[in-house]
């Protein structure tokens, strides 16, 4: 075992998945697309390497397609397949449950896991899910949970209480004086005596021995749940430190939370604060020509990845990687995805367009603020409807 060494295990499994439908059903919520050329799940996969950690195992509720399409090897994160290390992935793990495989039996359900956690080698693991969006130090959280005598380390930040309040998948962080944690609870079942709120990141750090432990318990009690959840499940009854994450911090939770983590990106402060400061974000090199912008097209602020061709008007919007906006179609306040073409004439309001959506010249979709329009990955809108 080498000294101080960690691994990670990610569960893309997020309940809050069919909250971000059409955006998710062919997708997890880390593999959402953010800031034109980056994954949600670059965020997580950076700290990770910054870490130096060497060993990753992802475990991934339905589909995942887009999540192998986008990490390959892991080698833009320092993360390809060596002696030891590498990325695992462990999809479909719904559906195995559905089908009655045999591999997610009583006695074999969390048997991926184990084998993951022994053959890293490592000392210590960090547990996430897949919907926080931050840029955590996990050598300093390292540091933190040594430093201080604890079981587990929990990883939380103090946001408004408006953001966890009547969200339904979130855990509120109640601590003591001297941060160690007194006990996880529902979001639902908090009464917010404050303005502000200990909002759990759904990030543990803890020793692999004691997350085998957890799982053996775990095994003998029958609770079958996805490996994040089970460790704020069994955190009752461990001595847990909480560590306070004070940088940016998105929680996918939502289609207007997406909507609003995208945005919050037009304001040149925030984006200077999460790409320009502290760690730089990782994610998968692509060589593109830059985009091309013809003498008719009018931009303000906006943010555009290459390898797109504007015509039009683009206003207060995110457009991402190959898009095409033909001569005189307008787009305000909206989030373009990859390879979307955007027809001569066409009127795009508070939208957000899912990869290689194709809208016909002439047609006109108008969302507001509060009621965004979502088109679905592939599709094309004709004027007809």
């Amino acid at each position: 075992m080498r000294m101080n060494s960690m691994c990670a295990i990610m569960s893309l499994t997020d309940s809050s998945s069919k909250d971000l439908y059409p955006l998710t059903r062919l997708r997890p919520v880390a593999a959402l697309p953010v800031a034109g050329r980056y994954r949600a799940i670059d965020f997580q996969l950076s700290s990770i390497s910054h870490a130096g950690i060497d060993s990753v195992g992802i475990f991934i509720g339905g589909s995942g397609r887009s999540i192998y399409d986008h990490i390959r090897s892991g080698s833009a994160w320092g993360l390809e397949s060596k002696l030891r290390g590498g990325i695992f992935t462990f999809s479909q793990t719904y559906l195995k449950q559905v089908m009655g495989d045999e591999s997610f039996d009583e006695n074999n359900f969390y048997v991926n896991h184990k084998e993951f956690l022994k053959k890293s080698l490592a000392k210590y693991v960090v547990v996430s899910g897949g919907k926080i969006v931050a840029k955590v130090d996990l050598q300093d959280v390292l540091d933190f949970h040594l430093a201080n005598d604890g079981d587990v380390t929990l990883i939380y930040k103090n946001v408004p209480v408006e953001k966890v309040k009547n969200h339904p998948y979130e855990k509120v962080a109640v601590l003591e004086q001297d941060n160690k944690l007194q006990r996880l609870i529902s979001s639902l079942d908090w009464n917010y005596p404050d303005e502000m709120v200990a909002h759990s990141l759904n990030m543990y750090l803890l020793p692999v021995k004691t997350l085998l432990d957890i799982i053996e318990r775990a095994d003998k009690e029958g609770i079958r749940m996805d490996i994040d959840r089970l460790v704020g499940y069994y955190l009752q009854f461990f001595n847990v430190n909480a560590y306070e994450y004070k940088g940016p911090m998105e929680n996918l939770d939502s289609i207007d939370a997406y909507y609003r983590a995208n945005m919050n990106l037009l304001d040149k402060e925030h984006y200077d604060e999460v790409f320009h400061q502290g760690q730089q974000i990782i994610t998968k090199a692509k060589s593109e020509a830059p985009t091309y912008y013809y003498e008719s097209a009018q931009v303000r602020r906006s943010l555009f990845a290459t390898g797109c061709t504007i015509s039009g008007v683009v206003e207060n919007s995110l457009v991402f990687r190959k898009v095409l906006v033909a001569e005189k179609a307008e787009i305000r306040d909206s989030i373009i995805m990859q390879g979307c073409k955007i027809g001569e004439g066409a009127v795009l309001e508070y939208c957000i367009l899912d990869k290689n959506v194709t809208v016909e010249p002439g047609v006109v979709l108008k969302g507001t603020k509060d009621q965004l329009v979502v088109v679905e990955k592939n599709k094309t809108v004709t004027v007809e409807g």
